[in-house]
């Protein structure tokens, strides 16, 4: 999703980035309970949510498994989005004893985290400057 931090009257195609930009007021959020969704809630991603929610930081299904669930298909992949830092995501998984691996992402904000057999790739929600010099935040 990007959503524009700019102030337009309407819905706007920005040309240099080829998607559209909507003021908050066009954005909408809704409640998923299909079965695609439930299936998620493995006892690794349980244990994950429960950590994010004890540390009160957002953690937040994101990319092409939304597009997925909203079609009524289980996905493959499932990238997850967080209000932590890099930083905060280490100091939670390490006192959590929450192993962690490949920290190459770690450059792009993503930590991988491993719980119950499970990886977990979970990236820092960002702001990032388009080449015109705007802002827009970034959801992944």
């Amino acid at each position: 999703m990007l959503r524009c931090l700019y102030h337009w009257h309407r819905p706007v195609l920005n040309r240099r980035w080829s998607r559209l930009c909507l003021p908050k007021q066009y954005l909408f959020t809704m409640k998923l309970q299909s079965p695609e969704f439930q299936s998620l809630f493995t006892e690794g991603l349980k244990s994950l949510t429960e950590l994010f929610v004890k540390e009160n930081h957002e953690l937040r299904i994101a990319g092409g498994a939304v597009r997925d669930l909203l079609n009524g298909v289980k996905p493959q992949d499932i990238d997850f989005a967080t209000t932590a830092t890099p930083t905060q995501m280490k100091e939670m998984f390490q006192s959590a004893g929450i192993r962690m691996i490949n920290n190459r992402g770690e450059k792009h904000g993503t930590i991988t985290a491993r719980l119950h057999e499970e990886n977990f790739e979970i990236t820092t929600l960002r702001i990032d400057v388009t080449t015109d010099g705007r802002h827009a935040e970034v959801e992944f």
